[in-house]
């Protein structure tokens, strides 16, 4: 009979529960607020956090709400009842920011999709290791189902890298990949606009820009289990904005800010329907520029809309920002409503809407907001414009040679028995 386990807001992992439940159970992490354990058992599931790696030992509950499971922590679920089909976890943040799923490495069967990590698989005991950064998770389900007995080994389908930032226009280095299993293993990519991979596990990219999910599976055998892991590559390029000193219709920018020898470029604000307002984050660079080159997949840049009265300001995200009358934090919504954009010779800009003009600072803080006067320690933004010609100048997909290894001219790794063009140590040869 299968059971499933549910342990809501990992706080199971820090409790030692006295009352043995079947089915589905569901804690509250808000009740177990205090002292903490990091090991419990439960209904035959043993799950134990060690702290690894970590410099800041093992991980535990954060203020009730999330578990903690720090980078280089160890996670060890166990059973006594039967072995573990599946294991998932639900996340406080998706696989592309930290705090989340993806930052979990494990045994073969462990893949990610936004905020939620599954493994599948057949085993008595599974490892998780926080491998790139801290996991935050929320919830935690195992199900338990599988034939008691000898644990079979691991398939061991492993690509040297799990996710891959791919510049487009420089040298592309393909991650190895590696297996134990004796079965078969088939490799797809989700999108080959993007990335390719071909009957070996090797990974070429085709100069576009994106994402693309390289999957790796095998089957279970008599001796191993069965096997899938995912390496994600992304591909981008360099955005361009350089210094404006006036404001064109229909362009994008950034809201850009300088102050103690760095640079300072806002971020949209993540919209909430319950809380549509916030201010603007910031990132920053060394020293004082007039150029900055940002990656396209973070798209940080104001649309300049042209309206009565002035300029609409549209974030990379659809919404508009307006300024309440009321709060300095900036509100967002669905309504186009002007701002005056006033240049000064400095090369900032005053930038109003509704009597609050921004502003980067308040004291020591380093966002952007809007007032009504000057702050303490603030100073007005500049804009800086996306250069649209400055593209990229051509794109390479080599991959980084290996000793004796074969590639064709597209990249991909190919057999001894290949006829064509070929790539062995970074030479070209004719091979017939």
């Amino acid at each position: 009979m299968i059971k499933t386990l549910r342990y809501t807001f990992m706080a199971m992992l820090m409790l030692v529960c006295s009352t043995a439940f079947a089915g589905v159970i569901t804690l509250n992490a808000t009740d177990f607020k205090g002292s903490e354990t990091a090991t419990v058992t439960q209904d035959g599931i043993t799950l134990t956090i060690e702290k690894g790696t970590s410099p800041a030992g093992a991980g535990n509950l954060y203020n009730g709400e999330q578990f903690r499971i720090y980078k280089g922590n160890i996670l060890t679920v166990s059973s006594t009842v039967g072995n573990i089909t599946q294991i998932v976890f639900t996340c406080t943040a998706n696989n592309t920011t930290k705090w989340g799923p993806g930052c979990f490495a494990a045994q073969d069967g462990y893949s990610y999709e936004g905020k939620v990590g599954t493994w599948a698989g057949n085993a008595a005991e599974v490892k998780f290791t926080a491998e790139s950064n801290q996991v935050r998770a929320t919830t935690i389900e195992v199900t338990v189902g599988g034939e008691v007995g000898p644990t079979k080994k691991s398939a061991g389908l492993k690509f040297s890298e799990s996710t891959v930032d791919y510049e487009l226009g420089t040298t592309f280095t393909a991650p190895t990949f590696t297996k134990a299993t004796t079965a078969a293993v088939k490799f797809v990519s989700d999108n080959e606009e993007v990335a390719t991979v071909n009957a070996e596990g090797v990974i070429a990219v085709t100069g576009k820009e994106g994402k693309a999910v390289i999957t790796a599976t095998s089957e279970e055998n008599k001796e191993y289990n069965a096997g899938k892991t995912t390496c994600t590559v992304y591909a981008y390029r360099m955005n361009v904005y350089k210094k404006a000193t006036a404001v064109e219709a229909g362009k994008q920018y950034l809201i850009v800010a300088q102050r103690d020898n760095k640079t300072y470029y806002a971020a949209p604000v993540k919209y909430n329907a319950e809380k549509p307002y916030g201010y603007l984050n910031s990132f920053s660079v060394d020293g004082i520029v007039d150029e900055l080159k940002i990656k396209s997949s973070y798209n940080d840049a104001f649309t300049f809309e042209a309206v009565a009265g002035g300029y609409a300001i549209k974030d990379a995200n659809g919404y508009y920002l307006y300024m309440d009358g009321s709060h300095a934090s900036f509100q967002l919504g669905n309504e186009a409503k002007a701002w005056t954009v006033e240049p000064a010779e400095n090369g900032t800009f005053t930038i109003t809407n509704n009597g609050q003009f921004i502003q980067y600072g308040n004291g020591t803080f380093t966002t952007f907001g809007a007032w009504t006067e000057a702050q303490k320690n603030a100073v007005k933004p500049m804009l800086f414009v996306f250069d649209e010609a400055a593209g990229i100048n051509g794109v390479q997909t080599t991959i980084k040679p290996q000793s004796n290894v074969r590639y064709n001219i597209a990249g991909q790794r190919v057999g001894a028995d290949y006829k064509g063009i070929v790539i062995v140590n970074g030479k070209k040869y004719l091979q017939k």
